[in-house]
């Protein structure tokens, strides 16, 4: 029996509505072509609703969020999809399930918007943990949905939470024609046993593992401006989710001959250091015992060593790899302020110790060559993205390979005319 007393419900359903009525309701809406003027002027208002808050200085995430779905982005996302095939129509798919992750509280918000400029109807289930970043969305949405010139809009979407019950899932799923899963391996596990109706897609967002590569020769002879613009590129990289996000890197590929690795891991870290210090990142007593932990477990299997004996104090910690297999490597890794790295001579080289839970390797100091290089060197699924140090957290239409209003559309064609 499916207990939806435990429903809340956020945002887009009325006082006492329940979960039969608000998945009837938002079944029966008629799917939009992407990017209806409407739901464009929604998002692009939410954007500016984010962007003007003095509350988004709390939370530069969200700020990320606002700027990409500035109403003039989003038409240039539009043009994209607006040229005309003649026969052929771009549709909503219908009604997309989101459940979103608890370890990064805005990305949720990202596959729903991209949803919902596709023409799709939407339901999200948040994290109960909540948190001052949910807090601000739920307010601004709240505001919004309020407005009489976005009821069209208003009316497409509900955000609810409930806590972990596979009935309440299995009845929005059998209602959904497409599921959207954000979390570990195991929760998208346990979710594809819940089944969905033979005509719905699924999308998957499950662990992934990401690292960096830097040029120690570039790293050395980086002028004040750049090397400073590097480290503050990895902290945003790393520490703004406390590298819990899929895309931050945990493991660092210095490249070139060992003697300026050696030279460059002095200068980098030194730095980022100093850069995590003076912008006081958190480090609570319970990240410090998880990167203890997993510390001693990679010693105990003889993964990694430890690249100071000061690891209880230091942050960023870092552990010298000393495997070739990364499996273990990627469950053990903690995040929290944690770094495996190793040194190779070119970057074609990492190529082959990556696997299909790669997803971002942000880089710097290589040129197109080393790119091809590297490309050509990877086993099959390896990697999705490779961007610039300091944009592993930005989010873009095509991710984990997928591009996302393809994915959130279908098409319909029709026989034409001879002419």
């Amino acid at each position: 029996m499916t207990n939806t007393s435990a429903i809340q419900t956020l945002v887009g359903a009325a006082s006492g509505e329940n979960l039969a009525t608000i998945l009837n309701r938002l079944s029966v809406q008629p799917a939009l072509r992407p990017f209806d003027e409407r739901v464009v002027n929604f998002v692009g208002q939410l954007s500016q609703k984010i962007l003007t808050s003095p509350s988004v200085r709390n939370f530069p995430e969200l700020a990320a969020l606002g700027h990409w779905f500035r109403k003039a982005r989003v038409h240039d996302m539009a043009r994209t999809y607006r040229a005309p095939i003649r026969g052929q129509m771009q549709l909503g798919r219908g009604l997309a399930f989101h459940l979103a992750p608890s370890n990064v509280d805005s990305v949720f918000m990202y596959s729903w918007l991209i949803s919902l400029l596709a023409g799709n109807t939407n339901l999200v289930r948040v994290s109960q943990k909540g948190g001052p970043q949910q807090d601000f969305l739920i307010s601004v949405l709240q505001e919004l949905s309020q407005k009489i010139e976005h009821a069209d809009v208003a009316i497409r979407f509900v955000l609810l939470t409930y806590p972990h019950d596979d009935n309440i899932t299995k009845q929005i799923s059998e209602a959904c024609m497409v599921r959207v899963i954000w979390g570990g391996d195991a929760t998208v596990r346990a979710i594809r046993a819940i089944p969905l109706r033979p005509m719905a897609t699924e999308l998957c967002f499950a662990d992934r593992f990401s690292a960096a590569a830097l040029s120690a020769k570039q790293v050395l002879n980086a002028d004040t401006s750049a090397f400073k613009a590097l480290i503050q590129g990895f902290y945003v990289d790393t520490y703004w989710f406390a590298q819990q996000a899929c895309s931050s890197p945990r493991m660092v590929a210095w490249v070139g001959s060992e003697e300026d690795i050696d030279a460059a891991k002095i200068k980098f870290w030194l730095a980022l250091t100093k850069e995590v210090e003076q912008r006081g990142a958190e480090n609570a007593p319970a990240m410090v015992m998880a990167r203890l932990g997993a510390a001693f477990e990679y010693a105990a299997f003889g993964l990694a060593e430890l690249a100071s004996e000061n690891l209880v104090i230091d942050f960023p910690a870092k552990l010298e790899l000393m495997t070739n297999c990364l499996d273990r490597v990627r469950e053990i890794h903690c995040g929290n302020g944690l770094f495996v790295q190793l040194g190779v001579k070119t970057l074609a080289e990492i190529g082959p110790k990556l696997t299909a839970k790669e997803q971002t390797l942000a880089v710097y100091g290589f040129d197109d060559q080393e790119y091809l290089s590297l490309i050509d060197s990877l086993p099959p699924r390896a990697l999705d993205r490779i961007v610039p140090v300091g944009t592993a957290l930005a989010f873009e239409q095509v991710w984990d390979g997928q591009e996302l209003i393809t994915s959130f559309t279908r098409l319909i064609a029709w026989p034409q005319l001879a002419v």
